[in-house]
C-alpha cells in the first residue's frame, strides 16, 4: 500500500461508522464569512473526511428573519464577493429566505430578484439554490429564475397550521427539490420512517430550541413583525417575555435535562442515516457570534468515539489555531476607503 492510500485509510478510520455517506451544509454565510471560510478551508485539507458541499446564509431583507438583532443591509459588492469566494472553494451557496409570514405586499420586493439573479449568475459550480419558508415565495422565485433549485425551509413546517404528517412531507417533496424536516420530526420515527424519498430531505443537527417548544410559531410571528417594525420596542419586550416564560434559554446546572433541546444525539443522527437520510445541516442563524457555530461544526462533523477522540481533538485544535496566526497587515477602519490626488 502506498503512502497516500495509507494516509487516506487512516483518515477514513476517524469517521468509523459515523454518518459514512452523509453530506453537509454549513450555515453562517453572509454573516460569519471570514470565520466560516477559515474553518472550511482548514477542514478541506484533511482529505475527504468532512464532505461539506454547501454553505447556507441569510441576507437581511424583508423575506428573512433575525433571531438575535436586526442586521443592517449587506452591500451587493460584499454579497457578490462572498459568492465568488465560495465558488472558488467548490462550495454551493444556499440563499435562505426564512420568513414564513411574509405579507403579500412584500412579495414583490424589488431587492429579491437582485439577490436571486446574482446567486444564479455567479453559480460557477452549479450547486447554488434558494431555500424558502412559504409556497408563495417558492412560486415567485420560480417566476424570477426557473432554473434555480428551490428548497423548503423548516420554518415552512413550523408555520403549518395543520398536523404535520408523512403525507404532507411527501407532498412537499414533490413540489420542492429538497425539504428540511421540522427539528422535532427528526426524532420521530413515525414521521421520518414513512417518507417515500428520504434522499430528498435535509436534517438540522443543532437546532437549539426546545423539542416540545409550545411557542415556536409565536416566536416566528414576532420576529416577522419585528422585521416590519424594527424600532417597535414593545415587540422587543414581547420577545423577551416569550423566551423567559418558555425557559428555552435558561441553564440549570444542577438539573441537566438530556434531549431538552432539538439538538440531535449521535444515535438519533445515525438512526436517520440508517433510514436513508444523507443530507445534514449545521445551522448558524440562532447564534449571537460565530464561536458557537464553529464549535458545532467541529462537534457535528466529527466522530466522538473514545478510540478517535485524541485525533478529533487534534483536528479541532489545529482548525481553531488558524485564527491565532500573526497578521502582516495592521487592522484599519479605513480599509474600505480609497485615496486620490484628484479633487
Amino acid at each position: 500500500m502506498n503512502t497516500e492510500s495509507s494516509q487516506t485509510t487512516g483518515l477514513n478510520s476517524l469517521r468509523g461508522d459515523y454518518l459514512t455517506e452523509a453530506t453537509w451544509t454549513i450555515g453562517g454565510a453572509f454573516r460569519f464569512d471570514h470565520s466560516l471560510q477559515v474553518i472550511l478551508n482548514t477542514l478541506s485539507q484533511v482529505g475527504n473526511l468532512f464532505p461539506v458541499t454547501h454553505v447556507a446564509g441569510i441576507m437581511p431583507c424583508s423575506w428573512s428573519l433575525d433571531w438575535v438583532a436586526q442586521r443592517r443591509p449587506v452591500s451587493m459588492t460584499d454579497y457578490a464577493n462572498a459568492l465568488e469566494t465560495y465558488a472558488r472553494m467548490g462550495l454551493g451557496v444556499v440563499l435562505v429566505f426564512d420568513n414564513p409570514f411574509l405579507p403579500d405586499e412584500l412579495l414583490e420586493d424589488a431587492y429579491i430578484p437582485l439577490l436571486v439573479q446574482e446567486l444564479y449568475n455567479r453559480d460557477r459550480v452549479r450547486k447554488n439554490a434558494v431555500c424558502v419558508a412559504s409556497d408563495k415565495m417558492a412560486a415567485h422565485i420560480r417566476s424570477i429564475c426557473p432554473k434555480l433549485p428551490v428548497y423548503c425551509h423548516d420554518n415552512r413546517l413550523v408555520a403549518e397550521m395543520g398536523k404535520r404528517t408523512p403525507a404532507l412531507y411527501n407532498k412537499l417533496a414533490s413540489i420542492y427539490d429538497r425539504v428540511c424536516l421540522h427539528p422535532t420530526d427528526a426524532s420521530r420515527p413515525a414521521i421520518f420512517g414513512a417518507l417515500e424519498q428520504p434522499d430528498k430531505f435535509e436534517v438540522v443537527m443543532n437546532d437549539p430550541c426546545l423539542r416540545t417548544c409550545p411557542v415556536r410559531r409565536d416566536h416566528l410571528r414576532l420576529l416577522a413583525q419585528m422585521r416590519r417594525e424594527p424600532y417597535n420596542t414593545d415587540l422587543m419586550s414581547q420577545r423577551s417575555s416569550l423566551i423567559a416564560r418558555t425557559g428555552c434559554q435558561a441553564i440549570n446546572r444542577s438539573e441537566p435535562t438530556q434531549k431538552a433541546s432539538a439538538n440531535l444525539t449521535r444515535r438519533e443522527a445515525q438512526t436517520l442515516h440508517d433510514a436513508g437520510f444523507r443530507r445534514f445541516i449545521v445551522c448558524g442563524s440562532r447564534f449571537r457570534n460565530e464561536m458557537t457555530l464553529l464549535w458545532d461544526i467541529l462537534r457535528c462533523l466529527q466522530n466522538d468515539t473514545p478510540e478517535t477522540s485524541n485525533k478529533a481533538a487534534l483536528i479541532a485544535t489545529s482548525a481553531m489555531a488558524e485564527f491565532g496566526k500573526p497578521a502582516f497587515t495592521l487592522p484599519s477602519g479605513l480599509k474600505r476607503f480609497s485615496f486620490s490626488n484628484y479633487e
